[in-house]
């Protein structure tokens, strides 16, 4: 369940599509959404935006407005201050006419990615929407390090907003691929994935890779033992391979076959198949896949056109497992759309 939304907005493309998704969202839950200006970088901030926001105070001053922002701070620091005021309201605006009832919208000062989790927190918020970049190539308000530092600190969900292979993202979710591994927080992928689904209707697709990297106990862990074959039962035995038992084998030789691992896949797939089931949603396509999991998982969103990648937090293999760490970095960075990591 989806309660409270916090959405960076800073007047870019990409926060725009950000703004765009939190208010679907938000008025499909009936969540509250807190709309945050965490201030621009003045050599991040396009001229005609600026020159834009100058006007509107001058005029603002002249007809002797309320304006929010300090008379003693400099002219720039005041026309910054007053396009914050500006962009706030046009998004608050804009999130109300598409039905969002409750809507907060907060300005702030200081480090970008502090700030955002630091309001999430306060919030207790449920889910963080925000723009893969800014004004900036390389310093926008949510690109770079700072929409890193939030998609891995933050203390709930995060949906990175990106453009689909160059066009804008949709404001409705109409695709969502979720990789699993049958871990508990790829579990959560599945469960919040399923209810967004739900909620907009979108087609959802299930995705297992084929990587060798848990150790023999954590595979264990992920399904029912009992179900499966007395061939698979046998490679994960760990009185025959007792180093594999507690090491990823990306540090040893492969103990599990293809032919395994491809089995353990389908049960993890058929758990999660009826898991989104019992929320009203039919899994439109189960995919087993071979190879590194970071290509594959953005190579099957780009055949399956999907709109939204669903990630666990973390996977059978911890910090630097299928769903962590490296993988999720790359997803994030290389998907042909946008992508959240689930908590």
């Amino acid at each position: 369940m989806i309660r409270t939304i916090v959405t960076p907005i800073d007047g870019s493309v990409h926060a725009q599509m950000a703004l765009d998704m939190s208010t679907d969202l938000a008025a499909r839950y009936d969540a509250q959404l807190v709309l945050l200006n965490i201030g621009v970088r003045d050599d991040n901030v396009p001229e005609e935006l600026y020159n834009a926001a100058s006007r509107e105070l001058k005029e603002a001053e002249s007809s002797g407005q309320e304006t929010g922002v300090p008379p003693h701070q400099s002219q720039r620091l005041r026309v910054l201050g007053y396009l914050g005021h500006m962009l706030l309201g046009n998004a608050q605006q804009q999130a109300q006419s598409k039905g969002v009832k409750r809507v907060e919208t907060v300005i702030d000062l200081g480090d970008a990615g502090e700030r955002i989790l630091h309001h999430a927190k306060q919030r207790s918020a449920d889910l963080i929407i925000m723009g893969s970049r800014g004004f900036g190539e390389l310093k926008g308000l949510v690109l770079g390090s700072v929409s890193h530092k939030v998609f891995h600190l933050a203390p709930c969900s995060c949906v990175t907003v990106h453009r689909k292979d160059g066009q804008p993202a949709p404001e409705q979710i109409k695709s969502i691929l979720v990789p699993t591994d049958g871990s508990d927080q790829a579990d959560k992928a599945v469960d919040l994935a399923s209810d967004i689904a739900a909620k907009t209707e979108a087609k959802l697709v299930l995705m297992y890779a084929m990587w060798r990297g848990p150790s023999l106990e954590k595979l264990r862990a992920s399904i029912d033992m009992d179900q499966l074959s007395e061939s698979t039962r046998e490679e994960l035995d760990p009185a025959l391979h007792p180093i594999a038992e507690h090491m990823s084998s990306a540090f040893i030789p492969p103990v599990v076959s293809k032919e395994a691992l491809k089995e353990i896949g389908e049960q993890v797939l058929a758990r999660a198949q009826k898991s989104a089931e019992a929320k009203g949603v039919k899994v439109a396509d189960l995919v087993v896949i071979d190879g590194d999991p970071a290509r594959k998982i953005v190579q099957t969103a780009r055949h399956e056109k999907a709109d939204l990648i669903a990630m666990g937090s973390r996977g059978l293999g911890g910090a630097e497992g299928l769903l962590a760490g490296s993988v999720s970095y790359k997803v994030n960075h290389t998907a042909p759309c946008s992508c959240m990591v689930v908590r």
